[in-house]
């Protein structure tokens, strides 16, 4: 509620702005998503109705603020809701060559299509179930320092002094019905303790790119057990935690375009940091790379891309069994319990991290045509990763009714076996989904 009458303070202060410097603008839309469940049964997934409210400011040619607010309300995950959320809310300070943005913003790093690997500043919503990709990410307060001493070339640093994690809904994965997942902990405010990020941007005639480097709490917390209860079980119950953990990351991207062809490709070398001994928890160093094309012959454009990675230091592992409650029991399992646990956590976290395998290749294709005097797009999205068997299709078509006002539908449609993360998330995600959205 506290936050709510912020808002409108918030809002009302800068109505109050002279007419030309400032501009409102954002949308209103009613979605829904529809799943089926076992006996073929459709089943209402989510029903929303949400309206974003975009506010940009302008204080002559030193400054600007921006803010989008975001209300919503409807039934998702078979709960009713109401929302009120501030997405961003951040100012730009100009000072000749020096730009200074301050506040909750989301400015993701990276040039290529479909997976940005050098993107270690903003966390990720990965079960907002929306049409819009990019709903996905999420803001976190961060000063963002950009310098331009020619025109060819840029220079950022970012300090991120507060920890925003991910979110990931555990409660939708079919977990042990003995197992609970607490929310993320918060690492607090320590200034020696912050994510740091600086990045070097080269912008030529027909080509750009970049170097990078961060350091500081990876987005995606890991899952580690919390303290067992005392033999003898007669209720046994496992406390799962989400504890942060911090990492550095090397990248590079670039983006050109040759035969009319453009080509993007990004390099990412994460490197998780460890303590006085191994932390088994903790994902393994890891190189990720893309490489991404992208054509237009008319009405129709095509999309496609490779995706690779290699897990450094990998060892070998088989799923573990699923724990039975049972055997516990049996007082000469006690001593091997915890052990048994942790195996078992420490494989969700490989499939977390996508680390199951030393090396990995995927591929996505995503071809679109625009028809009907650009007022009917259709495009589809399919993503096979050839090391785990998973795969997804997407098919999406969108048509403009007027000016500001389009209706859209598609179909997700995750599969992967058991111990694969679309296995894990294809029960809340797959079917049909429909939404109308009014622009203004």
């Amino acid at each position: 509620m506290k936050k709510f009458f912020f808002l409108l303070i918030f809002t009302a202060c800068m109505v109050q702005l002279p007419a030309q410097d400032l501009s409102i603008s954002g949308y209103t839309r009613a979605t829904a998503f529809v799943g089926i469940i076992n006996d073929n049964a459709p089943t209402l997934k989510s029903l929303y109705n949400e309206t974003s409210l975009k506010l940009k400011a302008k204080a002559g040619i030193r400054g600007q603020a921006y803010t989008d607010i975001r209300f919503r309300a409807g039934s998702e995950f078979d709960d009713e809701f109401t929302s009120l959320t501030l997405r961003e809310a951040y100012l730009d300070i100009f000072l000749g060559k020096v730009d200074l943005r301050i506040g909750k913003q989301i400015s993701p790093w990276g040039r290529a299509d479909g997976l940005n690997p050098t993107d270690n500043l903003t966390p990720s919503d990965y079960f907002v179930r929306s049409p819009d990709h990019d709903d996905m990410r999420l803001g976190n307060y961060r000063i963002r320092a950009q310098y331009n001493p020619m025109e060819w070339l840029k220079i950022e640093a970012d300090v991120i002094p507060w920890y925003t994690p991910s979110q990931y809904r555990f409660d939708q994965v079919d977990m042990p019905a003995f197992v609970t997942i607490n929310p993320p902990l918060n690492p607090g405010f320590q200034l020696d303790k912050s994510s740091v990020a600086g990045k070097i941007d080269l912008i030529f005639t027909g080509i750009e790119g970049s170097v990078s480097w961060f350091k500081g709490y990876d987005p995606l917390p890991v899952l580690k057990p919390g303290s067992l209860p005392a033999p003898p079980f007669t209720d046994f119950k496992l406390e799962l935690l989400q504890i942060p953990f911090r990492q550095q990351t090397f990248g590079a991207d670039f983006a050109t375009v040759i035969l009319g062809t453009g080509l993007r490709g990004e390099f990412a070398w994460k490197i998780p940091e460890q303590g006085d001994s191994i932390d088994p928890f903790i994902p393994n160093s890891e190189i990720q790379w893309v490489i991404s094309i992208d054509r237009e012959l008319g009405p129709v454009r095509i999309v496609g891309g490779y995706m690779g990675k290699y897990v450094k230091d990998f060892l070998p592992a088989d799923p573990p069994q699923a724990f039975d409650p049972a055997m516990i029991s049996n007082p000469q399992v006690w001593p091997m319990l915890g052990p048994m646990l942790a195996g078992q956590i420490s494989y969700y976290n490989r499939i977390l991290y996508d680390q199951t395998h030393e090396w990995s290749h995927s591929i996505l294709l995503r071809p679109s045509v625009t028809l009907f005097h650009e007022n009917f797009d259709l495009e589809i999205t399919g993503l096979y990763n050839f090391t785990t068997g998973e795969y997804l299709l997407y098919p999406k078509a969108t048509y403009h009714l007027t000016d500001g006002l389009i209706a859209s539908a598609g179909y997700q449609y995750y599969e992967g076996d058991e111990y694969t993360r679309f296995s894990w998330i294809k029960n809340a995600f797959n079917g049909p989904f429909f939404e109308f959205r009014l622009t203004f």
